[in-house]
């Protein structure tokens, strides 16, 4: 009888992690895309309707998007490590243009929250824009610096505040019964979700980074 060939066991390939990252990339894009489409693009038609009530403002609100434009679409790409090592300076320039749009959207954003009524909605619009600033920047001092793993954490930090724009929609057009709850009138809820839209994210990243570092630290013998 012939003896039988023992074939080498193949185990099932295994999602590398840097598959895994430009796959959430790509959703992220994706979904960045589609508001853009729908809700930043029309406004540079610069139609008194689609401006409504901030007609008289328009151009803080077009500065405004403009930044936020550039925040969302470049920023993913800082995140992607395989991309950042094969391509170092295309990774320091959409740093560079997201950067930008955070100083450009934050202008627009404390300019709006000056003139927005409610105020309550103005004063949610201005701290999250310092909120956005802040994040930004320590992430830039520290990449500066040579601290590369603080500023993934900081730049995670700061497009979180960044996709709230996105989130706001999200959470405006799909739970507006979630919405209603917020606040004991439209002008409360939406100033309320403006909060909501970057805050919540916000910590969820800090209490999944923490106790990733309390839980996976070796305890003293």
């Amino acid at each position: 009888m012939a003896d039988r060939v023992a074939l080498p066991h193949c185990s099932p390939s295994k999602i590398s992690k840097d598959t895994l990252t430009a796959g959430a990339i790509l959703l992220v894009l994706a979904v960045a895309a589609r508001f853009l489409y729908h809700y930043a693009f029309p406004y540079f038609a610069f139609d008194p309707k689609q401006f409504d009530y901030y007609w008289p403002h328009r151009f803080r609100l077009i500065t405004h998007i403009s930044g936020g434009i550039l925040a969302v679409t470049f920023g993913p790409f800082q995140f992607w490590t395989g991309l950042r090592q094969r391509a170092m300076n295309f990774h320091m320039w959409t740093g560079r243009l997201y950067l930008a749009g955070v100083c450009i959207g934050a202008t627009g954003a404390f300019l709006m929250g000056v003139f927005t009524s409610p105020k309550s909605f103005g004063v949610a619009l201005i701290c999250m824009a310092s909120a956005w600033i802040l994040t930004s920047g320590i992430a830039l001092a520290a990449i500066l610096r040579g601290l590369v793993n603080l500023h993934k954490e900081w730049m995670v930090r700061s497009y979180l505040i960044t996709f709230g724009f996105v989130t706001f929609r999200l959470l405006n057009d799909n739970l507006p019964f979630l919405v209603q709850r917020l606040g004991g009138s439209p002008e409360d809820s939406l100033a309320n979700l403006t909060w909501v839209s970057w805050f919540v994210p916000l910590a969820i990243y800090e209490l999944f980074l923490q106790s990733r570092r309390i839980f996976g630290a070796k305890q003293p013998a």
